[in-house]
């Protein structure tokens, strides 16, 4: 039998390095996975509200009634009435939705008319309450603003 050469293995001292090594990308890898994962749920809630509203007001012009989207900004949580914002006779359709994330916070609704400034109303001919709310994330300057506009409603993510 012959004696195993230098070359046919890895001494310890080499797998420690190579294990060192291979952690440390591993956690700069994770920590860039996890700010990316964050940043996603934000845009990816802002996407959904604006998705949401332009929904509720093509329901709206639909139904040929008034549709609300209302905003719980304490509760990080929206939802979704057939009536204006302003009528205590409405009745919720859809909702609460919460934002998905304890991370993502709703911010600042500021909508004008209708009795309520944290609520945004659709009318049947396709108009709207103007205003606009933040989508916020805790740690991050970053702000998705969602402005809806009075004669035609539409509604924009900046």
């Amino acid at each position: 039998m012959s004696m195993p050469t230098r070359e046919s293995g890895a001494t310890l001292i080499e797998l420690l390095v190579t294990i060192s090594l291979f952690g440390a990308m591993l956690a700069i890898v994770l920590s860039g996975w996890s700010s990316w994962a964050n940043a996603s749920e934000q845009s990816g809630t802002a996407r959904e509200l604006q998705s949401l509203l332009r929904q509720t007001q093509q329901r709206a012009v639909t139904e040929g009634r008034a549709m609300c989207v209302q905003f719980d900004v304490p509760g990080d949580r929206y939802s979704v009435y057939r009536g204006a914002c302003d009528d205590t006779a409405r009745t919720v359709i859809r909702g609460p939705i919460a934002t998905g994330s304890p991370q993502v916070h709703l911010a600042s609704p500021a909508f004008v008319e209708a009795g309520t400034a944290t609520g945004v109303t659709f009318y049947a001919r396709g108009t709207a309450t103007p205003g606009t709310v933040e989508v916020t994330r805790s740690g991050s300057a970053t702000v998705f603003t969602l402005a809806v506009e009075r004669l035609t409603g539409r509604v924009s993510l900046t």
